[in-house]
């Protein structure tokens, strides 16, 4: 009996003695953030911050929506989940990394809950003058984004209209969207094929009816009305009488939208594009002759009748020696250059372009267009395009009419850029963490959108912001703002009094505190 109690305390001793394994582990839970329900179903990943050496992980929510990743290593991540028909929200401005979680050995982190924000629906039919339905149109839900400091119509979400010319858009996240439609098919087919009506009724954009849907609202009854404006033709000789050599390749009409096709006829004097709508067009043709092209562009407006474009004139591609130039500073990474451009008008294989630049810093630019680009550099870091040279003369910007007399092209690029840091804070004064920050050319560079850098604020409401080009420069933080609308000059001019101006010298070095302009205040703006 003394035996059994002394082994009994002997076993008690151990148990108690015996190191008590922790898990480290992450979990927390998915909500609507409309209802506040869980989210099954969902996958969540941990995702590593380094992942080339760390691993990540995944998990699916259960019928609550929790989650929970077990024996992690230790290390920095971020969460990331998604659910068909369902967003993640923003814990910062739009487009900010979410925020970094720090896992440590035995640790156990409570993630708290992860909202998903239901998509929405628009409902509606197609509909023709008469008011029968349009089987098989295409409907677009569009909306309106900054784009290189220009608002424009992006599509969203695409569809096709049933039977009873009913469509359906879906996974539309809350906002303001633009509704078009047109007959579809074939792009050379019927004239009213490629002409689109935007809701209501309407061949105008600007004209088009906003549908505000929020988010996870299911809307209906949006018919749209297709519209049949007057066609006509637009017709061009060729020069002598005969198509050019060797034969005709892409040929089209474009206009701000980009490519239209319309209906196309060729004779042996000249061609025709027919059904076409009231616009503004550029006319772009290539002909080809063995390895060699040739370009006619030409600009023609048509209002309320045919159009005689006149003689086509085509203009041989061209090539241009160009180097690279260094001033102000070393960089040895010529080879992490790419000259690159944009073409005025689209065609298929020039749009855009660029060219590696080689250790000696010569390029190549073969083929190109003969008519105006828009000449630049990528970004890499340490450097800036400083100047454009033209033989022994300074280009006034960035245009190069290729189709002018050229000389070899030098690029010089700066290699005294500074750097801008700071922090920001709200009307109450505490850190904002992920608002976006931008540093926005003004004075003499006002015009050198490739001069402005952005950021994001870390957990302390603290960014770092290198290779900015010296200059004048107004920096802006928002709590939130539109992708690109800090771009935009006409967005920024209402909040130009809340920004901080700095004057960066080369090499310079500038420090500021910037208070966020509020995201209510960016989005009224926008809309």
């Amino acid at each position: 009996m003394i035996s059994i109690v002394i082994l009994a305390a002997a076993l008690l001793a151990q148990q108690v003695s015996a190191p008590v394994i922790v898990t480290t582990r992450v979990q927390g839970t998915l909500i609507n953030s409309l209802t506040g329900a869980g989210v099954a179903k969902a996958t969540v990943i941990l995702r590593a911050h380094d992942q080339a050496r760390a691993q990540s992980y995944a998990d699916e929510t259960d019928g609550n929506g929790n989650f929970s990743f077990d024996d992690i290593q230790p290390g920095r991540y971020a969460l990331i989940a998604e659910r068909q028909g369902f967003v993640l929200e923003s814990s910062g401005a739009t487009g900010a990394p979410p925020p970094e979680i720090k896992v440590e050995q035995g640790q156990q982190i409570a993630a708290g809950k992860i909202r998903l924000t239901p998509l929405g629906v628009i409902t509606g039919r197609v509909l023709d003058a008469d008011g029968d339905p349009v089987r098989g149109a295409a409907v677009t839900a569009l909306q309106s984004v900054y784009s290189a400091g220009k608002r424009r119509l992006r599509t969203i979400a695409e569809t096709r209209s049933g039977d009873n010319g009913d469509f359906r858009l879906f996974g539309l996240p809350g906002g303001i969207f633009y509704l078009k439609a047109s007959r579809g098919g074939s792009p050379f087919g019927h004239p009213d094929v490629d002409v689109a009506t935007y809701y209501p009724a309407t061949l105008d954009s600007s004209h088009a009816a906003p549908v505000e849907l929020r988010a996870g609202a299911q809307l209906a009854g949006f018919d749209i009305r297709l519209q049949s404006p007057g066609v006509y033709s637009v017709s061009f000789k060729f020069a002598d009488g005969r198509p050019p050599e060797g034969g005709m390749g892409d040929v089209h009409l474009e206009n701000e939208q980009g490519v239209q096709r319309y209906m196309l006829n060729f004779s042996d004097t000249g061609l025709v594009f027919s059904g076409v709508p009231p616009g503004s067009y550029e006319a772009v043709m290539r002909a080809t002759n063995e390895d060699k092209q040739s370009y006619a562009i030409q600009h023609v407006e048509v209002s309320n009748s045919d159009v005689d474009g006149g003689t086509l004139q085509f203009l041989p591609t061209v090539d241009i020696a160009g180097s690279v130039r260094v001033e102000g500073g070393p960089f040895k990474a010529l080879t992490r250059v790419v000259i690159n451009g944009q073409p005025q008008y689209s065609t298929p294989g020039m749009n855009p372009w660029g060219v590696e630049v080689q250790p000696d810093g010569s390029f190549q630019l073969k083929n190109m267009m003969p008519t105006v680009h828009q000449v630049g550099t990528n970004r890499v870091p340490g450097v800036y395009l400083k100047a454009l040279r033209m033989g022994d003369k300074q280009l006034a910007d960035r245009r190069i009419d290729f189709a002018s007399k050229l000389e070899p092209l030098v690029v010089v690029l700066g290699a005294d850029v500074g750097e801008v840091e700071g922090s920001v804070q709200n009307s109450k004064g505490d850190p904002v963490a992920r608002a976006r920050v931008n540093v926005i050319a003004y004075g003499d560079h006002a015009d050198r959108m490739d001069f402005n850098r952005g950021a994001y604020t870390n957990d302390q409401g603290e960014f770092r912001i290198k290779s900015v080009a010296p200059g004048d420069y107004k920096v802006f933080a928002w709590e939130d703002v539109p992708l690109g609308a800090p771009q935009d000059p006409e967005f920024r001019k209402p909040f130009e009094k809340q920004a901080v101006s700095v004057k960066l010298q080369p090499n310079g070095h500038e420090k500021v505190q910037v208070t966020a302009i509020a995201a209510a205040q960016a989005d009224r703006s926008s809309r």
